[in-house]
C-alpha cells in the first residue's frame, strides 16, 4: 500500500505533559489526535493511540474514501524511541521508529524516521 511510508514513517515525537512523561510518554495521546504530514509528498494521516499498545491510522484511500489501518506501538530506549508496526496489508508488518519527545498540544514540529522520511507533526485535543 502507498500509505506504508506515511503510516509507518509517521512514527514521531509525540505530545505529552511533563508530569506524565516520566511514567508514560504516550499518556497524553490516548484521548487526542496525532496528525502527521509527509514533508515530501504532502500525504497526511491521523493517528489515534490507545494505552493497550494499539493504534489506528486514518487515511484517505486511493478511491477517496476514508480507511482505518490498525497497528501496534511500543517505546524503546527507556521511552526515547517510538516504534510503530502497521497490522494491515498483504506484506509482512514493518517496524518504523522515530525519536519520542515532549511537545504541548497544538505545537508543530518535524521528525525524521528510521527510513529517512520527514514529517510535520501536531497533536490536537480530542478525537
Amino acid at each position: 500500500m502507498r500509505f506504508t511510508t506515511l503510516v509507518l514513517g509517521g512514527a514521531f515525537a509525540l505530545c505529552t505533559s511533563m508530569a506524565l512523561a516520566a511514567d508514560d510518554p504516550m499518556a497524553t495521546t490516548y484521548a487526542n489526535t496525532v496528525t502527521s504530514k509527509n514533508t515530501k509528498t504532502g500525504a497526511t494521516a491521523a493517528l489515534l493511540f490507545n494505552a493497550d499498545g494499539t493504534y489506528i491510522t486514518r487515511v484517505t484511500g486511493q478511491d477517496g474514501k476514508p480507511m482505518d489501518i490498525p497497528g501496534k506501538w511500543a517505546t524503546k530506549d527507556s521511552g526515547a524511541t517510538l516504534c510503530l508496526t502497521q497490522q494491515a496489508g498483504s506484506s509482512p508488518p514493518t517496524e518504523s521508529c522515530s525519536p519520542l519527545s515532549v511537545h504541548p498540544i497544538g505545537e508543530h514540529w518535524t521528525v525524521t524516521n528510521t527510513a529517512g522520511d520527514s514529517f510535520d507533526v501536531v497533536v490536537t485535543a480530542g478525537r
